[in-house]
């Protein structure tokens, strides 16, 4: 508990808004997603979701911000590495036309992996598999980034990879990116 608590302060002090970011990229993906107060048909559905699920890890400001991602980028295939993908793979199929996935499969290529941390902990070669199941423009999710060191040892490990060029740090929830044509950087943003 210690941890998150210095974790979240040290993120406040180091955290910026959409004027602290210098990429055309990631400015258009923190002012018209992140920062989109539009309210969805979706997140009434999703609030009742989180409420009925006391051992939900993803917070409810985060899961309304996983369901409008997808409609952000126009993703259609997701795949959700987590112990228990139900309340997930709810989440992101609310109002959100895509398929869903809960393991790989041949031949499919994923423009979104959802990545409890967890998951990532018991199968360290996971990043390996994932980037060979994912495109240039794929974004992989990870969840609970800050909430123990275990966690943001390995998130730090994470935005080392060579193939990673782009991380956005919003406390619970790290964006990683594989874009080629992007110089490699790292944002933390509050959301």
């Amino acid at each position: 508990m210690l941890f998150k608590i210095k974790s979240y302060f040290l993120f406040l002090v180091k955290s910026t808004n959409q004027h602290g970011v210098h990429s055309p990229f990631v400015y258009n993906l923190v002012t018209k997603c992140f920062y989109n107060r539009t309210k969805r048909k979706s997140y009434e559905k999703i609030q009742s979701i989180i409420s009925k699920k006391s051992s939900i890890s993803i917070t409810l400001n985060s899961a309304k911000l996983l369901n409008r991602t997808i409609p952000y980028f126009d993703y259609k295939k997701v795949l959700v590495l987590k112990k228990k993908p139900d309340t997930i793979v709810q989440i992101i199929s609310e109002n959100n036309e895509i398929s869903t996935y809960t393991s790989f499969q041949n031949n499919v290529t994923f423009d979104l992996v959802f990545l409890e941390i967890n998951y990532f902990m018991s199968n360290i070669d996971i990043l390996d598999a994932i980037l060979e199941n994912t495109h240039n423009d794929s974004l992989l999710l990870i969840n609970s980034i800050r909430y123990t060191k275990k966690n943001f040892d390995i998130w730090n490990t994470i935005q080392k990879h060579p193939k990673v060029t782009v991380t956005i740090d919003t406390y619970s929830l790290g964006f990683v990116f594989f874009r080629t044509e992007q110089a490699k950087e790292h944002f933390i943003i509050r959301k």
